[in-house]
């Protein structure tokens, strides 16, 4: 942002004697990242917080954010000692990526690297009073950005669709969100054109809408110890197995396919696997875990932190040997 120029034209245009900027957050924000954040936001007697960045930039705004109106240490907060009550100062989420959906979400995720787990501090209150979502700030997305944040908002989708807490408004934004990955998304990368990074970023949105309501589940279950033990991208990690899990679901959800097939432009549960590893492909990500570095010994550590809590949301039940056989059929 601040090589584009953004940085400056949104500091000067409000004034920098009446600006604070904090702009170390790193991908995976951890604890004491959001501490640091938060004080900052304190001493400065801020009004307001606007977050221009990715997810996690608009993740730790989130907190800083709500919290800055509560009392306090960050981590009190993050482990539960003491709970969010009321609003927090007014806050604006600019993405500048295709994928977090964070800008429409009252969530935000924290990353404790040194206990290996992740934490997701979740209130109504979190929602960002306003989204700017303006695809030109999309426009600087290297291709491997664009594919993980692309991917971590298509698989979003589908976990929405296929989830137990689908309603008819969730399943008519998922279809639309999936429609325009599967017919954007490798342009979006490949080529960074105006018109595919648009398209990604509408969805973007469209998918954090649904999936408030309707929660991504099983893929982001995996996907979280994948992260924290293997430091694997977070689009990466959540979509490798978004095709083994629309086998898992499809039979369950039989009546919601045709629709699916038609947003996917395919015909059948094989094409639609075959489209999505295609689709990953085409934009550089990997679809196997050996690809990933992760070895058959690896296996039992990956079933054991997934987060079991998530998976309930399936249509169908998913048991920790049931989990084992789908990925040993990745690797």
């Amino acid at each position: 942002m601040r090589e584009s120029g953004v940085l400056r034209q949104v500091v000067d245009s409000i004034g920098s004697l009446r600006v604070t900027l904090f702009d170390q957050v790193t991908p995976f924000p951890a604890p004491q990242l959001v501490s640091n954040a938060l004080e900052a936001c304190r001493q400065s007697s801020s009004r307001v917080v606007v977050a221009i960045g990715g997810g996690s930039v608009i993740d730790v705004g989130k907190i800083v954010s709500i919290l800055t109106n509560h009392d306090g240490a960050c981590r009190e907060y993050l482990t539960g000692e003491k709970r969010i009550s009321h609003q927090g100062v007014p806050f604006i989420a600019v993405p500048t990526t295709s994928g977090s959906s964070s800008e429409v979400t009252p969530g935000a995720a924290v990353w404790d690297w040194e206990t290996r787990r992740s934490i997701n501090l979740n209130h109504p209150e979190m929602f960002p009073d306003v989204a700017i979502v303006d695809p030109d700030l999309a426009m600087s997305m290297p291709k491997e950005l664009a594919a993980v944040t692309g991917m971590d908002a298509f698989t979003s989708a589908f976990e929405s669709y296929w989830s137990k807490e689908a309603e008819p408004v969730s399943d008519a934004l998922d279809l639309q969100v999936i429609q325009i990955f599967a017919t954007h998304l490798e342009s979006s990368c490949n080529n960074g054109d105006l018109g595919s990074r648009s398209w990604c970023s509408l969805a973007a949105t469209m998918s954090g809408v649904a999936y408030s309501n309707s929660h991504p589940n099983v893929c982001h279950a995996i996907g979280s110890p994948l992260t924290l033990f293997w430091e694997v991208a977070h689009g990466q990690a959540v979509g490798i197995t978004l095709p083994s899990m629309l086998r898992w679901t499809a039979p369950a959800i039989s009546h919601k396919l045709s629709p699916l097939w038609d947003a996917l432009g395919v015909r059948d549960l094989e094409d639609a696997t075959r489209r999505i590893v295609q689709i990953m492909e085409n934009c550089g990500l990997k679809t196997s875990l050996s690809s990933l570095g992760i070895k058959s010994d690896g296996l039992e550590t990956l079933l054991e932190h997934t987060r079991w809590d998530r998976v309930s949301a399936l249509p169908v039940p998913l048991g920790y040997d049931d989990l084992r056989m789908l990925l040993q059929d990745l690797m």
